[in-house]
């Protein structure tokens, strides 16, 4: 679905966490601004926030249950992203140029008919 940038987002992270499905991650704490979404760190070391449905526990271990990057989007207002999937007010977009990131759904908006 297509969604129009309603005001300016810039990426807070340069190398944030990322991991593939089966790989253990720590799980520091919840955001308490964003239910649903921890910060957490992989393991080389990387840390970020991480929507719980990308891991489950499993023998007081933390395991991600599929591939995830925490890259965020940056997008300025006007823009036309393409929205790949939402968790808890955020989502993941894909911009004209092929990029793909997250970005908070609060700064867009559902262009009719896209």
């Amino acid at each position: 679905m297509q969604y129009r940038v309603v005001e300016d987002h810039v990426r807070s992270y340069d190398d944030p966490i990322r991991f593939e499905r089966g790989e253990s991650i720590t799980v520091e704490r919840p955001d308490a601004d964003h239910p649903g979404w921890w910060w957490c760190t992989d393991k080389r070391g990387r840390s970020g926030w991480v929507h719980d449905s990308f891991f489950e526990e499993e023998d007081y271990r933390f395991i991600a249950r599929e591939d995830y990057d925490a890259r965020e989007l940056t997008v300025r207002a006007g823009e036309v992203v393409e929205v790949l999937d939402v968790r808890d007010g955020w989502a993941l977009c894909r911009n004209a140029a092929g990029e793909t990131g997250w970005a908070p759904m609060a700064k867009l908006a559902l262009i009719a008919g896209g």
